[in-house]
């Protein structure tokens, strides 16, 4: 959740794009979109090895959806254009591909470290 401003913030500075019903700039990518979207799948990443298969057979799909609820609910009401949403959906999955890739390493590492994997 901290590296979503840290991404976010300089890239609406940098690009100052409008609104769809202002004249104000910093719009794209949308910090709200992303923030929902780390917020629900890494929530679900998180839960997933301790809700078992049962668990993670529901946890991301929900993530998934309330992730694109958000964003379209943020384009129909006007607040975004569709590609503010876009790029903080491709921005935040790289983000979260990161995270899976760190808590793959942490948890291959401790199965390393207590005997209970392969190295």
């Amino acid at each position: 959740m901290a590296a979503v401003p840290v991404l976010v913030m300089p890239l609406k500075l940098w690009i100052d794009r409008p609104g769809p019903l202002t004249a104000e700039s910093g719009y794209y990518p949308s910090g709200h979109t992303a923030t929902a979207m780390v917020a629900y799948c890494g929530a679900a990443l998180l839960l997933a090895p301790r809700t078992g298969r049962a668990g993670r057979g529901w946890a991301m799909p929900v993530a998934v959806v309330l992730s694109a609820a958000t964003g379209i609910g943020l384009v129909l009401r006007g607040y975004h254009w569709p590609l503010d949403v876009l790029g903080s959906w491709l921005l935040c999955g790289m983000l979260l591909a990161l995270l899976v890739a760190a808590l793959r390493r942490i948890d291959n590492r401790g199965a390393v470290l207590t005997g209970t994997g392969a190295p």
